[in-house]
């Protein structure tokens, strides 16, 4: 290490002298330019801008301004401690870039390498997949991120989703617990060229297929049960419907036919029947008035109720006893009525 000082001279400037001053000053300078001026901490006599000098093993220069030095490498580490290029703008190994990155042209990046600031890329960016074919890259013109056949986008520690596109299939996988879509925004709309199909994990079962053009048609344990025609529905096997038990808390009993088609109560005191709540044109079905073992309570009707020849009838009032209303809504407040009295086991 040796660096100059104003002996003989300020810095790297020699002062008329005897000789011996003179050849000492000579060799001081000469063995600081051949080490560079290297010492420890920055160097304050013989500084000008554009000076280099070794600050320990970090190689330095003055800036142009003459006001800071800055740092050029660490001249124990190869070369300097910079990515080595092995080619135009080829990153031989891995480096590791600490503060912004602007990278501009082509620029390849061939081994382990780390990004830890915020970084620029104004060209098209390549990720190189370890099969031939499968790469992902980042097109700038086009302003996407396109993936080659093959090449998926995975997510989770454990491949838990994947999106991936073969040349002919698009497919997401989800390999654990549930797959959600959610829309918090407004609808969730599904539109396809063709069908819609859904199916078991295996692909086997039909569980549901919409045609376009066609059937919408349901499964049950990949058999078709339900299938909508040009004519209506077409139906395999019975259609169950519930019956909703209505409890009397007074007098008035008001059917809700949006809990369901059919409706049974046991008297608890004389009742009226109200006009049903959410009537629906074309709904049907049945209401079924009990008796309790009493007996003796008498039922009458809101004007929506419609009896053939516009006779009421009179229900039963035996202990026990229950009669079947059938009904049809065929409009609002106007529902035709059918009565079945004191219906029960045949002799």
């Amino acid at each position: 290490m040796a660096r100059v000082d104003n002996t003989g001279g300020s810095g790297f400037t020699v002062d008329n002298g005897t000789g011996l001053v003179v050849r000492t000053k000579l060799n001081q300078i000469i063995a600081a330019l051949s080490t560079l001026n290297q010492g420890s901490g920055d160097p304050s006599i013989g500084v000008a801008a554009y000076v280099p000098h070794i600050d320990g093993n970090t190689l330095k220069i003055r800036n142009a301004a003459n006001d800071a030095f800055v740092s050029l490498g660490d001249v124990s580490a190869t070369n300097f401690g910079h990515a080595s290029l092995s080619a135009s703008n080829t990153f031989a190994g891995g480096c590791t870039f600490s503060s912004t990155a602007t990278l501009n042209g082509t620029t390849t990046l061939a081994g382990t390498n780390t990004i830890s600031g915020a970084s620029t890329f104004t060209e098209d960016v390549t990720f190189d997949g370890a099969t031939a074919g499968r790469d992902i890259v980042f097109d700038r013109s086009d302003n996407a991120l396109e993936f080659a056949d093959n090449a998926s986008l995975v997510f989770g520690a454990g491949s838990d989703l994947t999106i991936t596109h073969d040349a002919t299939d698009s497919t997401i996988t989800s390999a654990t617990n549930d797959l959600k879509i959610t829309s918090n925004g407004d609808d969730l709309i599904l539109e396809a060229e063709d069908d819609v199909i859904i199916r078991d994990n295996g692909g086997s079962n039909i569980l549901a297929q919409f045609i376009n053009g066609g059937a919408n048609e349901l499964y049950h344990n990949a058999t078709k049960k339900f299938e909508t025609a040009s004519g209506g529905v077409s139906l395999t096997g019975g259609a169950a419907a519930n019956i909703t038990s209505v409890t009397q808390s007074s007098g008035t009993i008001t059917f809700d036919f949006a809990a369901s088609c059919h409706h049974k109560v046991t008297l608890t005191q004389t009742a009226n029947l109200a006009a049903p709540s959410n009537q629906a044109v074309g709904q049907s079905g049945s209401l079924f008035i009990t008796q309790p073992s009493s007996g003796n309570y008498a039922v009458s009707y809101n004007a929506a109720f419609f009896f053939t020849g516009g006779s009421t009838p009179t229900l039963s009032t035996t202990s026990s006893a229950t009669d079947r209303i059938d009904y049809i809504v065929l409009e609002s407040n106007k529902i035709h009525c059918v009565v079945s009295l004191d219906v029960k086991t045949g002799t």
